[in-house]
């Protein structure tokens, strides 16, 4: 019998994947492992726990990795950022400021 970390492991090689991972999708593929005898029932909840988790972790890799690639693409771009758009907004209200204060002609 293999232990549950070779089942996890061939769980995402078998096209589980990680980032598409739900509970149902979980519980079926280890429901259908017990039925195989591939896996012992009393280990299915903490399988289907197990492959969720590190679907989740997964995705939130995918998350960071995404945001950094992001990050640096706009900084390629040298497009402002909402910082910047923020601070030129105030010099923009200062300068109508100093205008609308100054008497007409």
């Amino acid at each position: 019998m293999a232990t549950l970390r070779e089942l996890l492991e061939q769980g995402m090689l078998m096209g589980l994947g990680a980032l598409s991972l739900t509970r149902e999708t979980a519980q079926n593929f280890v429901d259908e492992m017990v039925k195989r005898g591939q896996a012992q029932r009393e280990e299915a909840t903490e399988l289907v726990e197990q492959l969720l988790k590190r679907g989740e972790k997964e995705r939130n890799a995918l998350r960071r990795l995404i945001r950094e690639e992001l990050q640096e693409v706009l900084k390629e771009l040298q497009l402002p950022t909402h910082a910047d758009m923020k601070a030129l907004e105030k010099k923009l209200d200062a300068i109508l400021h100093k205008l609308e204060a100054t008497p007409s002609e």
